[in-house]
């Protein structure tokens, strides 16, 4: 959108320039060789313009990541904890929300995630998944209703950050206390181990800018890794293993379901492969649950995810079984 309407602009100037130029001519005002000077002169111009709006535009990227970061310091302890630290189960009860004046992305939301299950939240692209994942961890505040969550609450979502450093530090990022060892056994539980011994010095290599190169699927396996060291008592993967098209997407598979093994677990699945695996699933369009159940269950029903399965089932050339591979 900005390329355009710098293009846009860019016409705008230079028709001008033409006009005035022909009639500053046609009046014996000015010359033809004048008028060419001044086009010129403006094309000159419009380079370091377009340059000068792309810093903005980079300026305000980083004030809206800064303020992020800032919010996240600068949020209250007391908003935290809505239950006892015990209790691993989370829920929701009519809860709705908005952005701004928009119209409600959840609308009377009402879901509780048993302690010790696993959930998955499938729907097409805008019905509130992800919105659900912001407001069960806190990162937005309900317009009403209730939410209790556990105090260890934590997320992971699609946009995985690799920061300039080893590895090492990006692995414990949330776990700074954990050892070398430590960091083996998450390894070794997520089947990360041969991946990141192909690089070349091992936990203490450079990674991220300036330094060696993460994968994508690397990437989402040193998030994955993240999150088993912290240990929390509710993980949220938010299309966290979204590398699909790559040659490890079974691998990201087995890691999430490592991560998730023991936990109170809540998964929104780009992968129905995913959800046919999790304890419950919950089914969600224009902000709303349709459908609850087990993948037997919502097959069974012949509703929205009975569809969805088969088109998906369907087009990999699977049977409609549970067992999902």
């Amino acid at each position: 959108m900005l390329n355009a309407r710098l293009n846009v602009g860019e016409c705008l100037s230079l028709a001008a320039v033409l006009v005035v130029g022909f009639v500053l001519i046609d009046h014996g005002v000015s010359t033809v060789g004048a008028a060419t000077t001044a086009m010129l002169l403006v094309l000159r111009l419009l380079g370091p313009i377009n340059q000068l709006l792309f810093v903005l535009d980079t300026l305000q990227s980083a004030l809206a990541s800064l303020n992020r970061m800032i919010g996240v310091v600068a949020l209250p302890d007391d908003t935290t904890l809505p239950a006892a630290e015990s209790d691993t189960s989370a829920r929701l009860r009519n809860v709705t929300f908005r952005y701004g004046d928009h119209p409600c992305v959840l609308d009377d939301i009402t879901l509780e995630i048993p302690a010790g299950q696993r959930m998955a939240v499938v729907g097409a692209s805008g019905a509130g998944k992800t919105t659900l994942v912001a407001v069960i961890a806190g990162s937005h505040q309900p317009e009403s209703g209730s939410v209790v969550r556990p105090h260890r609450t934590a997320v992971i979502t699609q946009e995985t950050h690799v920061f300039a450093g080893t590895l090492r530090d990006n692995l414990i990022l949330a776990a700074p206390d954990a050892t070398d060892s430590d960091i083996r056994t998450a390894l070794d539980a997520t089947r990360s181990t041969g991946l990141f011994d192909a690089l070349p010095e091992g936990l203490d290599t450079i990674v991220g800018n300036g330094g060696h190169a993460l994968t994508d699927a690397q990437a989402q396996q040193v998030a994955l890794v993240r999150l088993l060291l912290a240990d929390p008592d509710l993980a949220i993967l938010d299309e966290a293993t979204a590398e699909a098209g790559s040659a490890h997407a079974d691998l990201l598979d087995r890691a999430a379901d490592a991560v998730l093994a023991g936990r109170t677990g809540l998964v929104i699945a780009h992968r129905l492969s995913q959800a046919g695996t999790c304890d419950r699933i919950v089914v969600m369009e224009h902000g709303r649950i349709t459908e609850q159940g087990t993948h037997d269950e919502l097959v069974a029903s012949g509703g929205t995810y009975a569809e969805l399965w088969q088109t998906w089932s369907a087009a990999r050339g699977e049977d409609l079984v549970h067992g999902v591979q």
